[in-house]
């Protein structure tokens, strides 16, 4: 479960921004919270919804919590002279400043607090600190000083040391290091971002993925049938299956491309002369949806259904996984192409003990503001986000502005008595 994730000088952030997991003592809405598992008197938040004017900052949110869980998983992968790929805030002197990102966390039990700072370099500072039984122990820190790394090893920290140090470049993290070389207590954080965190960003998954999550999890998918039914696209079933193709085919449409024809012809000479067997052959799915009319059902290809039919298959994989295995799962967009009843049902999902049995955490932005009107989320679960003059983006909670337990939160919000809301200029048609 996730406690806290911050972030600075990251894109269009310049200031450190806080998005915090635990919950107000707010009585409404108890089975919004999951129980803290390492301080049983604590409440974390299962959902969470940020709000914000178009180019506000919502989707960085989102990408700082990518870059960074991808950075913990990836990094050790880096070449010696590979760049890091951050990006600063650009508008003043803190383009020469490095980025920060920081998770606090329950693993295992545990509660953690892991960190670090990045400029396209090198990594400046990493940190890890843990806390047993309430109480902080530093398991290590790393630093530059005098264009040097210098580590720094508590008590706590057990295992090889020299070695990692040794084998983790300066473009690499230490805990990553740490983790491919079975430290247990590194491989437990790494662990975490891998096994418990995960993302979607606002470009739909490919279908591929989604296909093979469902066939590989055929326990989702009468969860998924209730869904789609509960959605009311007009679908009563669907099947799935995987094939394979051969790629030889020479069966080319009559008005192809004279080079198209010729590089495919290229590259299936290339596979020929590979002698690999597997290359000649690419996975194929067949989707069918069924869709009733009156007492008869027809089958439709699923490239005849709508955008809002795919959108909610390609979400159907992350989310249902996130359930299943107690993750914290990021949405850029939940509500994209999604009618506002249906995003509701999905964040319901998060929110009945019966559904997420394990603990799962969803985070999400959304424009769609009647979920502020329906019952559904608490005033602590709504952050806002815009920027100010210098083009700098700002997260804030609801709970600053101490709206009253019976306020109406979304006229509130459209009324711009909360900000993050779009101010428009007077607008003349046909006029430059």
């Amino acid at each position: 479960m996730i406690i806290e994730f911050r972030f600075k000088n990251f894109k269009s952030f310049r200031d450190e921004a806080v998005l915090n997991f635990v919950a107000s003592a707010d009585k409404k809405l108890p089975e919004n919270l999951l129980i803290c598992p390492d301080d049983k008197s604590s409440k974390l938040l299962s959902t969470t919804a940020i709000y914000g004017a178009n180019a506000s900052g919502k989707s960085t949110v989102f990408q700082a919590f990518e870059f960074a869980r991808e950075f913990v998983m990836k990094s050790v992968k880096n070449s010696p002279e590979a760049r890091i790929e951050v990006t600063p805030f650009l508008l003043d002197d803190s383009r020469l400043e490095p980025s920060q990102f920081e998770f606090t966390f329950i693993g295992n039990g545990i509660r953690y607090q892991y960190g670090f700072a990045v400029t396209n370099k090198i990594v400046e500072r990493e940190w890890l600190i843990s806390y047993p039984k309430g109480l902080p122990r530093k398991l290590f820190e790393r630093f530059q000083e005098n264009n040097e790394t210098v580590y720094k090893f508590g008590a706590g920290f057990k295992g090889e040391k020299e070695k990692i140090k040794e084998l983790t470049r300066s473009n690499v993290l230490f805990l990553s290091v740490g983790a491919t070389f079975n430290n247990k207590q590194l491989l437990d954080i790494y662990r975490w971002f891998v096994r418990k965190t995960d993302s979607v960003g606002t470009s739909d998954i490919p279908e591929p993925i989604v296909f093979d999550f469902i066939l590989e999890h055929p326990s989702i998918i009468g969860n998924l049938k209730n869904l789609i039914k509960y959605a009311d696209l007009g679908i009563v079933d669907f099947a799935l299956s995987k094939s394979q193709k051969n790629t030889e085919s020479g069966n080319y449409p009559e008005d192809i491309p004279e080079a198209l024809r010729k590089a495919i012809e290229a590259f299936n000479k290339a596979i020929e002369e590979s002698g690999d067997e597997n290359l000649r052959r690419v996975d194929a799915y067949d989707l069918s949806m069924s869709h009733k009319s009156g007492e008869k059902t027809f089958a439709f290809p699923w490239e005849s259904e709508s955008d809002g039919t795919r959108r909610l298959f390609g979400l159907s994989a992350p989310i249902f996984n996130a359930l299943d295995d107690g993750k914290v799962l990021f949405v850029d967009e939940i509500d994209r192409s999604l009618h506002p009843l249906l995003t509701r049902k999905l964040v319901q999902l998060f929110q009945n003990p019966k559904t997420n049995p394990k603990g799962a955490q969803l985070v999400f932005n959304t424009h769609d503001t009647s979920l502020l009107s329906a019952g559904l989320i608490r005033r602590d679960q709504v952050w806002f986000l815009e920027k100010d003059q210098t083009g700098a983006s700002h997260i804030y909670s609801l709970l600053d502005y101490s709206p009253r337990n019976d306020e109406a939160l979304e006229k509130g919000y459209l009324q711009g008595r909360y900000g993050a809301i779009p101010f428009f200029g007077e607008y003349t048609f046909g006029e430059s």
